[in-house]
């Protein structure tokens, strides 16, 4: 499978589960795949609970994919049909070269 693209997504805790099983269910479109803590910053109208817009930042999830460009469109079409009106951000960063030390 060629992965020439790391698919970036950003998502509450909350869509955790339920974006990480739509990624398991198409191993032909999704390579190795890494999550994170982090925590997002945005404008306060744009952080969710009262704690989080206190504290200047909203817990989040960040996921990152290596997967082909091809089917990246694919995905993030079934991600959208599937989370509407999630809050759920991307972006796409090629990936020169990868492989493993083994």
């Amino acid at each position: 499978m060629t992965r020439d693209i790391c698919l970036h997504l950003v998502l509450p805790k909350s869509l955790e589960d339920p974006v990480i099983d739509q990624l398991l269910r198409h191993p032909a479109w999704v390579g190795p795949f890494v999550t994170h803590s982090v925590d997002g910053h945005a404008a306060p109208e744009h952080i969710a609970s009262e704690g989080e817009r206190v504290r200047g930042r909203a817990h989040r999830v960040k996921i990152e994919i290596l997967m082909a460009h091809s089917h990246a469109g694919q995905l993030l079409a079934e991600l959208q049909a599937d989370l509407t009106g999630a809050d759920l951000s991307w972006w796409i960063s090629p990936v020169l070269d990868s492989g493993a030390l083994t």
